[in-house]
């Protein structure tokens, strides 16, 4: 018998706002956060994408949509390709999506590189050279490179110092003021009251 793990979520993001989701350790945030990009199905219920349907659906259906939503996983090196150097994994994007010419792709990609404070010497190399943070930024970089309307976060905090932290926090609200929406799962309380508009706090399921 299935046991539910998130039960009468219901909420909505406008473009330009943050919403935060807190809870304890279990609660469903990152189950929420997976349902959102549609790596999760709902068994009821449904999410919709800049107001047209977007889960459930067949992948098929949903697949052109996917650059207008991006996440940052909680992992950044299990997000990142090991044999990748930085310049290919900012760049595959804009390649599998048909965005700009090889010269240009690599200008954009200097440029999101720059933005998240990722030193450029830095991507020629691979995953395995850098820390958590520098990880944790190429991700973010990567997740940018497409626009997306709405950034999905889960604990982007994590792995950065307070200086790093403080970099991160100024660029996530950077991005809200030029119209991107974001859903951030977090525990770090000062980050979501300084970030977040709203906030949703889930609660264990008891079956």
């Amino acid at each position: 018998m299935g046991r539910d793990v998130i039960r009468d979520a219901s909420f909505s993001i406008a473009p330009g706002e943050a919403l935060g989701l807190v809870g304890a350790s279990g609660a469903g945030k990152t189950t929420l956060l997976h349902l959102v990009l549609g790596l999760l199905e709902p068994t009821e219920g449904r999410i919709l994408l800049e107001g047209e349907p977007w889960s459930p659906l067949p992948e098929r259906e949903r697949r052109q949509r996917r650059p207008r939503i991006q996440a940052v996983f909680q992992d950044p090196l299990a997000s990142l390709p090991p044999h990748r150097t930085g310049w290919e994994i900012l760049q595959e994007p804009l390649e599998v999506w048909g965005r700009g010419a090889p010269a240009t792709r690599r200008e954009a990609a200097a440029h999101m590189a720059a933005r998240v404070k990722f030193p450029e010497p830095a991507l020629d190399q691979r995953p395995a050279a850098w820390s958590g943070g520098l990880a944790q930024r190429l991700c973010l970089a990567r997740a940018l490179m497409l626009e997306p309307a709405l950034l999905v976060l889960d604990e982007p905090f994590s792995a950065l110092d307070p200086t790093l932290a403080g970099h991160l926090l100024a660029l996530l609200l950077d991005l809200k003021a030029e119209g991107t929406a974001l859903l951030m799962a977090s525990h770090d309380g000062a980050a979501v009251e300084t970030l977040c508009d709203r906030v949703v706090e889930l609660s264990a399921v008891s079956n």
